[in-house]
Parts: structure tokens; C-alpha cells; sequence
């Protein structure tokens, strides 16, 4: 049996929380001795504090820790009811030696906002650009006015209406049969996030979300950009359709493929922040009411695990990770020492994909709400809460997967002419997203307890577009 101790935490400024605490205490317990691995010190640490907590400013959190000395050890006769399984178990007692020598590990916080190390940085600088401010994520939960009847507003999902009052008579009639097909490829995308947002009410809120607004078109377009999905190629697509750099003359030294790509470039006056600039909101919130029911909304989504896998390869993998490039290499190295074991013969300098999973599963196991997840995740936060499908009647739902055949059909029915492409649009299927070697590379480390905790952390994402775990569980480890 693996025994835990049970220890109490008390909030010096929330003692209302206390009972909380205790109320909870039996069910945390029972989680942790269901875990398929050895309890670990960060386990202890889930039982003192809300996960809330534990994201906060290392000073603060110091604070509270030295307020909480007291321990107890459960009383004979009041142990928790064990299966025939958890009886049988051979690991080692988690004993009162090993909890002393638990090493308290501190998160960075995606809510520091301190420009220290910017403004450092900056003091510092010898060149032509500036650094990007992006030091940490400083992300915010931006609260929606309760006077502002106009703006934010949650839309109920029509299933694509506005797909059957598009005017079709502009689309080129070489590719009328294509975005006919996809229109009905679309209508069954648009049904199944009515269906799953009917089961999941409480995703239905107000709430503010970053945007591109075309509203040069007609209908005006509008778009929900998702980190690690697609989401620069769009923003290239946007500066296309803003004609940026096509006059530029500073780029007529460059060969004519590199110029194509340069022009994009934060450097030359692109990049994701001119996409913002060019592409900005309507001023009132009057406006944006009016021109939000009225445009064509879309979204790009993949399988939440290849996006997930992304992130990490992009973010947590690579020792010098951008941008948030200080936040992210504190991550990795707060992740390592949570979930290395000590004695491993693993030498990686940065996380495996096991025990960021690991991480994500656990700093994520009590986040419910769009704001909780907003206010504690970057770059892996849930498609429903970034981007507020079930309040935003998405009618165009664009996967990675079939990415080419997906956003030629809104680039036609939008009549979205810079980014239209008919000679690479007939029936081509894009390669694989993530080659069929990468996925099972990372994804076989994991076992099968990993998996299906990190679908539940995803589930809703699943559900709204259709994806399943079908690809991932059977080669999982047991």
C-alpha cells in the first residue's frame, strides 16, 4: 500500500477556505493513490494549496508556505478504503524522511507583467532592431463590462446560417462543384459544435477574444487565431490581402521567393502585430455587435494532440524557445525538477514529452472556466476557452488536416481573392501535419493513464470537432 500523509494548509488571508480543505482532503487522497506512478513531493504540494495559489509570485507563495508548518498523520482507524489492487501494491511508503526532503518547486507565472528584464535588455542592445517585449506572457483576465450590453455578446450556434445566404454567383464555376461538396462538409462541422455547446451550457459567456476583423469584405470576415494551429500561415494570408510590402523597394535587392517571404517579416513591417494594426476592431461596442452578428466567423483547429505535441516541441523541447523565451526556460527547468526522479539516467536539458504531460495533467486538473484556464496557461489553453466557440456561432470550421481543400472554400465564398489558389486546389490532399513517425515517437513514451487524464483534459475540444483517441491508445504503454 502506498501510504500518503495528510497535511493541512491554511491561508493566512482566506481562513474561510480551510474547511474547503478538509472536505476535499479524502478525495485528493484517493486520486493520488490511483496514479499508476510513485506519489511524488509536487502531489503533497496539490494538497496544500489550490492551483491557483501555486501559479503566484514566488514571494508571495514563499510567504505563505513559512505559515504553514503543521502536519498531521491520519488517525488509526480513519484510513481511506482501499481496493483489492491498491492493498496488493509493493511500492515504497511515502514516510515522514521523505517529506522533509520534499523540495517545494515554484511555476513561473503567465501573469508576471514586470519589464525588468526587458528594460534590461534594451540597455543592453547594439543593433538595428528592437527586441521584442514579449518576456513573459502577462496574461490577463479582461472582465466584460456589466453595463455594456452591446459587447462582448454570446451568439447561440446557428450551424452555419449564413453558408445558405452566400450569393455563390462569384466562384468560378472550375471549382463550384468543390465548394459545394465542402459546404456540406462544413454544415456537418457547424452541427456538431451546436450539439456538443447544447451539452456543455455553462461554455456559453460572455467573454473577450483576441480577433482579426475584415470588415472590408462582404460579409465581413472575421477570425479567431489559436496558438500552434496554423496560425501564422493566416496571418500571412491577412497581410496579403492588406497588400503589405508590394511596393517596397527595399526588398528589390532580394531574389523573387525570398522576397515574397521577407515581406511579411516583423523586420520589414509585418508579422502578427501589423495583422492587429491593419485589422482592427470597430470602435464602439455598438459597432462590433453589429458587425460580429453580421459577419462569416471562423476558426482553425487541429487534433488537440498533435497541436499539444507541437507546442512542446516548439516550447518546451527546444532550449531557447520564442517567444516568452525567459518564461519558457524557467518552465522547463521547473518542470524537470517536479518530475525528474532523482537518480534518472535521463540527460536531456529540457523536459521529455512524459513529464510535461505529466505537467500538464496535474496544473490543469482544477481549471473549469474559460478565465481559469486563460489566466493560468499559455500557448495549450482549450480551443472553447481562447476562442469562445460555444458564445461566437463559428460557421466555418477549417482543420489542419485537410487544410488546402478547408481554406480555399472560405477564400471562395468570401471572394477572398489574394489567397485564392484553384491550381493547387482539386482534390489534393495535404501531406501528413505531423509525419506519421513523429506522433508515435512521443506519444508511445506515454502510458495509457496519461493519455486518457490528458483527453479529459481536452474532452470538450474533442467533442466540438469530431476527434477521437483512436490513433493514440493503442500504442500506449499499459
Amino acid at each position: 500500500m502506498c501510504g500518503v500523509a495528510t497535511l493541512y494548509y491554511i491561508h493566512s488571508s482566506d481562513n474561510e477556505l480551510v474547511e474547503k480543505y478538509r472536505m476535499n482532503m479524502q478525495e485528493k487522497l484517493r486520486f493520488i493513490l490511483e496514479r499508476a506512478r510513485l506519489p511524488k513531493g509536487t502531489d503533497i504540494q496539490a494538497l496544500l494549496k489550490d492551483p491557483m495559489t501555486f501559479y503566484k509570485e514566488a514571494s508571495t507563495l514563499e510567504k505563505e508556505i513559512g505559515q504553514s508548518k503543521e502536519t498531521s498523520m491520519p488517525e488509526e482507524g480513519n484510513d481511506l478504503k482501499l481496493s483489492g489492487q491498491e492493498k496488493n501494491d509493493k511500492r515504497p511508503l511515502l514516510n515522514q524522511h521523505n517529506l522533509d526532503n520534499i523540495e517545494l518547486v515554484i511555476f513561473p507565472s503567465v501573469n508576471n507583467c514586470n519589464k525588468t528584464v526587458y528594460n534590461e535588455m534594451i540597455k543592453n542592445h547594439k543593433g538595428p532592431t528592437v527586441p521584442t517585449s514579449d518576456m513573459y506572457p502577462c496574461k490577463k483576465w479582461n472582465k466584460p463590462r456589466p453595463n455594456d450590453r452591446f459587447w462582448p455578446i454570446v451568439i447561440e450556434p446557428s450551424e452555419g446560417k449564413i453558408l445558405n445566404s452566400i450569393d455563390l454567383h462569384h466562384v468560378k464555376k472550375k471549382v463550384l462543384t468543390q465548394v459545394k461538396e465542402q459546404l456540406g462538409i462544413q454544415q456537418e462541422r457547424v452541427h456538431r459544435l451546436k450539439e456538443t455547446c447544447s451539452k456543455y451550457p455553462e461554455l456559453a459567456i460572455r467573454q473577450h477574444v483576441t480577433l482579426v476583423w475584415d470588415t472590408k469584405t462582404d460579409p465581413p470576415v472575421i477570425y479567431c487565431p489559436l496558438y500552434k494551429v496554423a496560425s501564422t500561415t493566416w496571418m500571412v494570408y491577412f497581410l496579403r490581402l492588406a497588400h503589405i510590402n508590394e511596393n517596397n523597394t527595399a526588398l528589390d535587392k532580394y531574389k523573387k521567393s525570398g522576397k515574397e517571404k521577407k515581406r511579411y517579416m516583423p523586420r520589414f513591417g509585418g508579422g502578427h502585430r501589423r495583422v492587429f494594426q491593419e485589422f482592427k476592431a470597430p470602435k464602439t461596442s455598438k459597432e462590433r455587435n453589429k458587425v460580429f452578428q453580421e459577419s462569416l466567423r471562423f476558426i482553425v483547429v487541429r487534433h488537440p494532440f498533435t497541436r499539444l505535441l507541437s507546442a512542446y516541441r516548439d516550447k518546451i523541447e527546444r532550449p531557447n524557445p520564442k517567444p516568452y523565451s525567459p518564461y519558457f526556460k524557467e518552465l522547463q527547468q521547473a518542470i524537470i525538477k517536479k518530475y525528474r526522479m532523482k537518480g534518472s539516467n535521463i540527460t536531456f536539458p529540457t523536459p521529455t514529452f512524459s513529464e510535461f504531460v505529466d505537467y500538464i495533467i496535474d496544473s490543469t486538473a482544477d481549471l473549469k472556466t474559460a478565465q481559469d484556464w486563460e489566466e493560468n496557461v499559455v500557448c495549450w489553453t482549450p480551443y472553447w476557452s481562447q476562442c469562445g466557440v460555444c458564445s461566437s456561432d463559428y460557421q466555418v470550421v477549417i482543420k489542419l488536416e485537410t487544410m488546402d481543400d478547408d481554406e480555399q472554400f472560405l477564400a471562395h465564398i468570401a471572394d477572398l481573392k489574394e489567397i485564392q489558389n484553384v491550381h493547387e486546389w482539386r482534390n489534393h490532399k495535404r501531406a501528413s501535419v505531423t509525419s506519421s513517425d513523429v506522433i508515435p515517437k512521443y506519444y508511445r513514451s506515454l502510458t495509457q493513464q496519461q493519455i486518457l487524464l490528458l483527453y479529459e483534459r481536452y474532452k470538450v475540444d474533442f467533442e466540438l470537432f469530431g476527434y477521437s483517441l483512436d490513433e493514440y491508445l493503442p500504442d500506449a504503454n499499459p
